[in-house]
């Protein structure tokens, strides 16, 4: 059984190596972390899995190339959300600063 292929087939919208995480340590592959809102799948429910992505024609795993750009455009998409949030900071600090002169002029007076 190839637990990343079950997984998949069952929730085809997970993140590998951020909703869960597969380890292998020479004993066989188990899942280190689970992150998923979901319960962690037993055995039996990865082996089911793992034979009906077998045997459906409509799942194709995802290829490596596709998780990674998945995983590249998510991280492009949450740094631009980031620059948005420092820059607004940034107006917004300069306008504290402009303020804070302000008040600094008035009691000078």
């Amino acid at each position: 059984m190839i637990l990343y292929d079950a997984i998949m087939y069952k929730y085809p919208e997970a993140i590998p190596k951020k909703d869960f995480v597969l380890r292998n340590d020479g004993n066989g592959s188990y899942i280190e972390e689970w992150n998923l809102r979901a319960p962690i799948p037993t055995k039996e429910e990865l082996q089911l899995w793992w034979e009906e992505s077998k045997k459906s024609q409509l799942y194709t795993p995802p290829s490596l190339t596709e998780s990674l750009g998945r995983q590249l455009t998510e991280e492009r998409l949450a740094r631009k959300a980031l620059e948005e949030s420092y820059k607004l900071m940034g107006q917004e600090l300069a306008k504290l600063k402009i303020q804070s002169l302000q008040l600094k002029g008035e009691e000078q007076q």
